[in-house]
């Protein structure tokens, strides 16, 4: 062979080997042709070229067994170990080792009806995880306005399936297109609602995870769940099943909760959706031995085939509150850059109840979405636990005011925090019926008298701060703000609405201390929250109205006078709908002397009021407008020194509690300082002997303003104002 032939050859057997190279995974080799060694270099690249071809050959009939394997699998039939090729099980072992795996007690598996069979051990252990259950206590005896969840955008469907296919459904064993037909005709159209929030009072966040196709991903994000002690959802597809099964089987192994993911295609009818489910569920149990009636879509917009095929299957669509998946992410370096664009500026925390979930194998970066679950764990869950000075959670043993990270499964399990939103009307309490207390042609003086009956004002609340009323009116009106006993006792409200990082802190330090409060609910945006209600209720707390939207009754305009925010229709719907909203969460709740946990109160926004809004508060049957004597202004607290000393200056007159003293604080995050200013108090209250003239008890509102109880003057009241002396005039 002459030089030219030769060099040629040489470097024709160099390309294909590289390209062999790539093609198959091998690691590529650099190249040089020595063309002073010609001889050399042909023998070199014959060698290389016979090696190529050779590997070619192994890796089609390694390729050509696994083709065969998965095909036996999928039609169910037997397929002999020995069909897989010794590099090919070299290859799987090697992938597995270092993989420590420690076996699920069968006693323990939570969602398998059939123990799992116990093939592989070493060092890894499972922790069980031991949910954080606060038990729930049946009823005994201007801010900011967070801003509601905004839907997350869903990955690319690229690379996953595409949707343009025509659908090859394949129906599962023993179940035939007329089971299915029957399964519709029964379900009489009937859709599963995708549920993106738990209906329930527990404190616990659930997580979903979806994407099993990188075992790495799949590894990290489970260490991360050892790692806090929680327990998630992994949501697995018929495919996953098969081809991912180590990465499966792990998930059982660590004590996660497995369940049934789908991609229905677009051009799938409600019977093709059926099968998959069906054909899904079977694989799951008979395989796994996990049997489940939880079902999610991959990704996607959910058509109403899906909901109908859920609903006919008998199975839960589920969804998810936070979609951490954005396509914009896939690759992002870090969690820190993704979290902003998931949690925007407005929503603080997780809520009690609410699913997040995450793709695995999404993102370029493999441990990207374990670093995304712990970080949001961090910035949104942890900050939701009470932690100050002594009384740390996760150190204090009595500090339960952190939320669990449970699965969907544990959560639904727990049927006594479970619960219906909306409550059904039929559910409704007949005390909650309301009754005009005033016709809307009363007369101004009859107005008054009925009045001054039912409002507890506020000292700096007169005519300058209203509209349709006079100085001597406010002559009939008690603006003492406090509730008339002769106990030393006191009243702690919260107004507005929050994230559950505010909220949950005050209802730590009120279940701390085992005081109650009344919460004036400002409703607008507590629709998108409505577990967290609940669970206020459910703790012992008054519920009580501050208005649907927030607006004050009467306001200052640029020329410094009193004007209505809206009119008189505007305001009666709002009030309206601020109680059928709290019917929704409460309607069903009551004490055990009967009064329903929903009280009639309300609370007019900034304290500021004007006659027509008064009028419109009595006649939607509200028996109580509740201002107060001591507006801590806890929103605006530079720090906590001052908050506290707010408190104690309402607390005490000459040495002594103020007697029925009503204190108007906040839930919004803007009182930052509130709940550990209140536990101070409360904690220094508890110390004092029970002879100490500033001992003071807290009652509960409702206890008091029960509906018997007059605010009017008493004879007294008025008779010391006749006598007073005017100085100033």
């Amino acid at each position: 062979m002459n030089r030219k032939y030769r060099r040629q050859a040489a470097m024709l057997a160099a390309a294909f080997l590289l390209q062999g190279a790539i093609s198959f995974g091998s690691v590529p080799i650099a190249w040089a042709v020595d063309l002073s060694k010609e001889e050399a270099a042909v023998r070199q690249a014959e060698d290389d070229l016979l090696m190529a071809q050779n590997n070619l050959i192994l890796a089609q009939r390694a390729l050509i067994a696994k083709q065969r394997q998965a095909l036996a699998a999928y039609e169910g039939l037997p397929y002999p170990q020995s069909a897989v090729s010794p590099s090919t099980a070299a290859a799987v072992r090697q992938s597995t080792s270092g993989r420590k795996q420690a076996l699920l007690p069968p006693a323990y598996h939570p969602i398998a009806s059939e123990p799992v069979e116990n093939t592989v051990d070493e060092e890894r252990i499972v922790r069980q995880t031991a949910p954080v259950i606060r038990p729930v206590e049946l009823p005994a005896d201007e801010n900011v306005v967070p801003q509601p969840l905004k839907p997350a955008i869903l990955p690319s469907e690229k690379g996953v399936e595409n949707p343009l296919k025509p659908a090859q459904v394949k129906m599962p064993k023993a179940v035939s297109q007329a089971d299915i037909q029957k399964l519709i005709k029964d379900n009489e159209g009937r859709l599963a609602k995708e549920e993106s929030d738990i209906y329930t009072t527990e404190a616990a966040v659930p997580f979903t995870f979806t994407g099993f196709s990188r075992r790495e991903s799949v590894d990290a994000v489970l260490d991360a769940l050892r790692t806090v002690n929680g327990r998630a959802t992994f949501f697995v597809t018929e495919g996953e099943m098969r081809k991912d099964e180590a990465a499966v089987r792990d998930v059982l192994r660590d004590g996660q909760e497995l369940a049934l993911c789908i991609y229905p295609k677009p051009t799938e009818s409600v019977a093709d959706i059926c099968a998959d489910i069906l054909r899904g569920k079977n694989l799951l149990k008979t395989k796994y031995g996990v049997d489940t009636e939880l079902v999610k879509q991959f990704s996607g917009v959910v058509r109403k085939e899906t909901q109908e095929a859920a609903s006919a299957t008998g199975n839960r669509l589920i969804g998810a509150r936070v979609n951490a998946v954005q396509s914009r992410h896939k690759d992002y370096p870090s969690a820190e850059k993704i979290l902003p664009e998931i949690f925007t500026k407005g929503i603080l925390s997780a809520t009690r109840g609410g699913i997040i979930n995450l793709r695995m194998d999404w993102y370029t970066k493999p441990d990207l979405a374990a670093e995304l679950f712990l970080y949001i764990k961090r910035k949104k869950i942890d900050n939701i636990a009470y932690n100050a000075f002594d009384d740390v959670s996760g150190v204090n043993p009595a500090n339960d005011s952190a939320y669990a990270l449970r699965s969907v499964g544990d959560i639904l399990a727990d049927k006594a925090h479970l619960w219906t939103y909306p409550v059904p009307t039929a559910d409704y309490l007949p005390q909650l019926q309301r009754r005009p207390l005033i016709t809307p042609n009363i007369s101004h003086k009859a107005f008054l008298d009925a009045l001054s009956k039912r409002y507890i004002g506020e000292p700096t609340v007169k005519e300058d701060r209203s509209i349709g009323f006079e100085a001597k009116d406010f002559e009939k009106l008690d603006l003492t703000g406090n509730v008339k006993t002769d106990e030393p006792v006191i009243f702690l409200t919260f107004d507005d609405w929050g994230y559950d990082n505010s909220i949950n802190k005050l209802l730590y330090v009120l279940r701390k201390h085992n005081v109650p409060a009344t919460f004036f609910i400002l409703t607008h945006n507590m629709i998108y929250n409505p577990n967290l209600l609940r669970a206020i209720a459910m703790e012992g707390h008054d519920i009580g109205s501050h208005t649907n939207l927030h607006k004050p009754m009467s306001t200052e305009n640029e020329k410094g006078k009193q004007v209505a925010t809206e009119s008189y229709e505007e305001y009666y719907q709002d009030v309206n709908t601020s109680y059928k909203r709290l019917e929704t969460v409460l309607g069903d709740l009551q004490w055990q002397d009967g009064y329903p946990v929903l009280t009639k109160m309300l609370r007019p926004p900034t304290l500021g009021i004007s006659e027509m809004g008064m009028r419109v508060i009595l006649e939607n049957g509200f028996e109580y407008i509740v201002n107060g004597h001591t507006s801590t202004e806890d929103y605006e607290a530079p720090d906590l020194e001052t908050e506290i000393k707010r408190i104690r200056d309402g607390l005490y007159y000459r040495g002594k509690v103020r007697k029925g003293a009503i204190f108007v604080m906040h839930m919004t995050d803007e009182a930052k300082y509130t709940a550990t200013a209140l536990d101070i108090i409360l904690t220094e209250n508890e110390k004092k002997a029970d002879g100490d003239p500033t001992k003071f008890r807290v009652g509960q509102l409702s206890q008091y303003l029960n509906g018997d109880y007059s605010q009017a003057k008493t004879k007294k009241q008025l008779r010391e104002q006749r006598r007073k002396i005017k100085w100033w005039s």
